[in-house]
């Protein structure tokens, strides 16, 4: 039979078991700190900016035409030349005859025929009439003869002289119908730089029949260089003239540049996903001088920036604390180790950072990428950066 000694001993092991296991109990159904990722407010500068790929162009270009018909002779200036106002960039000559078969031969040689036939019997009747002319000019003076008779027979010299003259050309046409190859030609016609600059384009390089209007010959001026980009109609639709841009990767450093245009019509373009978007050309006019990017030229491919914002000093949060919030903005602020939500309001955004204008000073410290767990007031613990 067990003393009391043992009893009482037993009675402690059993006290102390269930004692251990309540505060295994309790430990595992405390609320435990949630962990958390977090980041500190600060302040700096923030630029939300818009970007998208483009290409070099000239802005004042001289597209040089060809300003009559003719055989051009081949052109031996190169993209890159430098021409010189008024300089001779390209020369025209009158075009060769064309070649004549057999038949149109045949038939152009019996209009000549025709012609001069006709021309014959023009002559004829010139001389006839004049011959009536001077007998009539005698009998007025006799009285054998009306003044009604001297002027119509003035009347029918003056129209046999018309018609022999009409005979004549006629003849004159025929006979140039039948010039081929070969035959004497005129003069060439030059044509010159209408400005001073470079040679971007040769759009007609050999030698052919052009006709009059052709484009021969770009020329542009040194500082007509431009940048166009192609961005979504979203973002353009945000953009003015006058807005700070940027040129980058084109191979050379980046230029500082400007909002010159926003064209007011935009275009459709499938990209390479197969997505149709809605694009707008936005031309970029470079502020650097032409030293910073003498190797820049028309084609080139570009990468361009727009400034939709920017701020020198503003309070700056992590992107990934923002969540959407009552229609607006909010982040998870810690305060004394539990997270609050404290509403915040936007400006400038970028794909890092936000900047805030209210809701937030620096310092502050925010979880970012919160979980579904975290809510009002839990308690969190922050991990320690990897």
């Amino acid at each position: 039979m067990p003393t009391a000694g043992k009893l009482r001993s037993r009675h402690f092991i059993i006290a102390g078991a269930v004692a251990a296991v309540l505060v295994v109990l309790i430990l595992l159904f405390l609320p435990r700190p949630i962990p958390v990722d977090a980041a500190q407010v600060t302040r700096g500068p923030i630029a939300e900016t818009v970007y998208d790929e483009g290409q070099a162009r000239v802005r004042d270009a001289y597209v040089v035409a060809a300003p009559v018909s003719g055989q051009l002779r081949r052109i031996t200036l190169t993209v890159g030349d430098r021409v010189s106002a008024g300089q001779v960039v390209a020369t025209i000559a009158p075009a060769a005859a064309p070649l004549l078969d057999r038949s149109m031969r045949a038939q152009r040689e019996a209009a000549v025929a025709a012609a001069r036939a006709e021309l014959g019997r023009a002559l004829a009747e010139k001389t006839r009439t004049a011959l009536v002319l001077e007998r009539t000019r005698p009998l007025i003076a006799n009285g054998a003869a009306s003044r009604q008779s001297l002027d119509d027979a003035r009347a029918a010299a003056d129209q046999a002289a018309r018609a022999a003259d009409a005979a004549a050309e006629n003849l004159a046409e025929a006979r140039a119908a039948l010039i081929g190859p070969g035959a004497a030609a005129g003069a060439p016609v030059v044509v010159t730089a209408p400005a001073s600059g470079w040679v971007t384009r040769v759009l007609e390089p050999s030698a052919r029949t052009v006709p009059a209007g052709d484009q021969l010959i770009e020329i542009s001026p040194g500082h007509g260089l431009e940048a166009v980009v192609e961005f979504l109609s979203e973002d353009a639709a945000r953009m003015r003239p006058g807005m700070a841009a940027e040129v980058y990767d084109w191979g050379g450093p980046t230029l500082s540049a400007r909002v010159r245009l926003v064209e007011p019509e935009g275009f459709t373009k499938v990209s390479a996903l197969g997505v149709e978007e809605q694009r707008v050309y936005v031309w970029l006019t470079i502020t650097d001088p032409p030293s910073e990017w003498s190797s820049l030229a028309p084609g080139y491919r570009i990468w361009g920036r727009v400034f939709l914002h920017r701020s020198a000093d503003a309070v700056v949060a992590p992107l990934g604390a923002l969540q959407r919030h009552a229609g607006g903005w909010a982040v998870w602020r810690i305060e004394a180790g539990r997270a609050h939500r404290a509403p915040v309001q936007t400006s400038a955004m970028t794909d890092r950072e936000a900047e805030i204008t209210s809701g937030l000073t620096a310092g502050d410290r925010v979880i970012v990428f919160p979980s579904d767990q975290v809510k009002e007031g839990v308690e969190v613990a922050v991990r320690a950066p990897s």
